[in-house]
């Protein structure tokens, strides 16, 4: 399926650009009113990841922009600026410790329940976006039921979780690696890693 662009006055952008933006902002609402705390450090992590990805296009476009700044305000550092927005938002978590794993998991899932569904709907996709959305939620639900005992539900869950979207992505149109892909299968690792780093810290 062809990605399709929007125009909102001089800004023309692509749907999955729309969805990200749409599920940074919609998992902050959900985070503010379940953990006032999670959306404090959410909302901070969003704000590093965009502006490494904005300001990227020092690094990708470096004798562009001595020669014409204003390009600063214009374009971003495209793909390599997001894998460095991403990395920044991962060493921002390390740093900032966490109070808890699921807490976390739950702000990750939230970000990928929020942008399958806003980018599927932006796809005209409405069908499989609003499936997909009563399975995500589903786990969502029984992520926040459990929330209180250990976080070994919560690495259990985001690996299936992870799982199940690579599955959705091979139904609709064949499995590929793409960034989104990666994306999930950086982030399930990462989560591991973070919840095996704070059992130690702990312990």
């Amino acid at each position: 399926m062809d990605e399709r662009w929007y125009t909102v006055g001089s800004l023309t952008f692509p749907s999955i650009w729309g969805a990200i933006i749409a599920s940074f902002i919609l998992t902050f609402l959900f985070l503010y009113f379940w953990n006032r705390k999670a959306s404090d450090w959410y909302s901070n992590g969003v704000f590093y990841c965009l502006v490494i990805w904005k300001l990227s296009v020092i690094l990708v476009d470096f004798q562009n922009v001595i020669e014409h700044p204003i390009t600063i305000l214009y374009f971003n550092g495209g793909m390599w600026g997001y894998w460095l927005g991403l990395l920044t938002v991962l060493l921002f978590i390390f740093v900032k410790r966490v109070d808890r794993t699921s807490h976390l998991v739950i702000a990750w899932m939230s970000t990928v329940v929020f942008f399958e569904l806003i980018f599927h709907l932006l796809q005209f996709d409405i069908l499989a976006g609003v499936f997909q959305f009563i399975i995500n939620g589903a786990l969502i639900l029984f992520l926040l039921k459990k929330e209180n005992d250990s976080d070994t539900w919560a690495i259990q869950l985001v690996i299936v979780f992870t799982l199940l979207q690579l599955l959705f992505q091979s139904i609709y149109g064949g499995f590929m690696f793409t960034t989104v892909t990666w994306t999930y299968l950086i982030v399930m690792v990462y989560l591991i890693f973070f919840n095996g780093r704070w059992k130690t810290n702990i312990e």
